[in-house]
Parts: structure tokens; C-alpha cells; sequence
């Protein structure tokens, strides 16, 4: 499946794929209802995906690609900015789409560990903030000895467990913004140089600041959904 035709038909079921996410919930999407709209048959779907997960996956796996290859986080400076800007970047789609955004994690968390192991849709956050975390070591951001592989573990616990509290509607989509920062701030600056350390501490106030800007009325919101 490596033809150009293969290659537009597999970004058309995608496409198709996606959409529907952004009307439906992941349950109620079928393999025919996908194959009838990317005008293919059902044995096509299941000869490019293998199974109905490994299309919604991809589905989903896409959405992070696209984000990850923005013009916002492409053009951070590598390193710690540009963990910092694949996060605002991500919040950003959240707060645009969070019903099409709620469908995609639903169908991340769902996943079997064998699906999990095939498409590394979890373990794929892990070696994003890694390889950032080896540029901002080679950039001298972080203090010498760093772990890299411990400390991008530790970034995407944090991400992922705030992004669980959202998706179960514990927090609103402004704190969800508010603790990811947060959390990167908290998490990078024990390891992080002066320089990196000082202006992750500027952005841990701010961000702080603005949490505490929030509308009362947001926060009784946000205690009703808790309860």
C-alpha cells in the first residue's frame, strides 16, 4: 500500500474516519459506515488497518502527527520550548474541537496492551518528549546526568493523567490548560540550567496567575462536575 493511488486512498478513509469521530461517538462508528463513505470496500479497510481499532488508532495517531508537525511547535526552538509549545499547541486543539478530542482519547485508553504494543499510541507521547529531551540536552538545558528516558516518562504520566481527568469531566478545558502547563513547569525544572530553569519559573507564575484569573463561576461549574 505504498502507491501514490494507495497512499491518497489511505488518507481519504483517514479523512472519512475523522469526521465521523467529530459527529459520533467511536462505538457507534462501523467498518461498513467508514468503507461506504471512502468509497472502498469493507476487505480494503481491513486489508490496510487489520482490524476496526487499528483504523480508528490511525484515525487518531494522525491527529497527533498533526499537531506534532505544526508550524507552532516546528518552529519553537528545540528543546524544552518546544515541549512547552507542543502543549499549548495540543490544549489549543482541545479547547477548538473537545468533543472531536474526547472521541479520539476515548479510543487511545480503550486499547488492549496488544493493540498498544503494535501502535505505540501511548507509548508514542513517551518518545516525542524523549527526543525533545536529548535536544535540549545536546542545546545544554539540562543539568549533566540528566535521565532522559525517567524524565520522559515522568512528562507524559503527568500529560496523560491530567488529559484522563478531563476526558472523565473532572476538570473543564481551562484547567486542563492550566495543570499541563503546570506540570511541565514542575516536572522540567529540578533537571533544567539556570537560563531554561528561570524562564520555565516565569511561565510556572503566569500560568498561575491566569489560573487564579479564572471566573468564579468557572470554578463552581467545575466542583459540580467533580461531585
Amino acid at each position: 500500500y505504498a502507491s501514490p493511488a494507495q497512499v491518497e486512498r489511505r488518507k481519504r478513509i483517514l479523512k472519512e474516519t475523522l469526521a465521523l469521530l467529530e459527529e459520533e461517538a467511536p462505538a457507534s462508528i462501523s467498518m461498513g459506515q467508514i468503507a461506504q463513505l471512502s468509497d472502498v470496500s469493507t476487505k480494503t479497510l481491513y486489508n490496510i488497518f487489520k482490524s476496526r481499532n487499528g483504523l480508528l488508532l490511525a484515525a487518531a495517531g494522525q491527529t497527533r502527527a498533526e499537531i506534532q508537525s505544526s508550524e507552532s511547535v516546528l518552529n519553537a526552538p528545540s528543546g524544552v520550548s518546544q515541549i512547552i509549545a507542543l502543549t499549548h499547541t495540543t490544549l489549543d486543539t482541545f479547547a477548538r474541537s473537545p468533543e472531536f478530542m474526547e472521541s479520539a482519547i476515548s479510543v487511545v485508553v480503550s486499547i488492549s496492551a496488544e493493540e498498544e504494543a503494535e501502535y505505540h499510541r501511548i507509548g508514542g507521547t513517551q518518545q516525542w518528549f524523549y527526543e525533545a529531551l536529548l535536544a535540549a540536552e545536546a542545546n545544554h538545558e539540562l543539568v549533566p546526568g540528566t535521565d532522559c528516558s525517567m524524565l520522559s516518562q515522568l512528562l507524559a504520566a503527568s500529560q496523560w493523567g491530567v488529559t484522563l481527568m478531563w476526558q472523565k469531566k473532572l476538570i473543564s478545558v481551562d484547567t486542563f490548560r492550566h495543570q499541563a502547563i503546570l506540570k511541565h513547569c514542575m516536572d522540567l525544572m529540578p533537571f533544567c540550567q539556570t537560563g531554561t530553569k528561570d524562564w520555565l519559573q516565569k511561565l510556572l507564575v503566569s500560568t498561575m496567575k491566569e489560573a487564579c484569573n479564572t471566573t468564579k463561576a468557572a470554578w463552581i461549574d467545575e466542583t459540580r462536575m467533580a461531585s
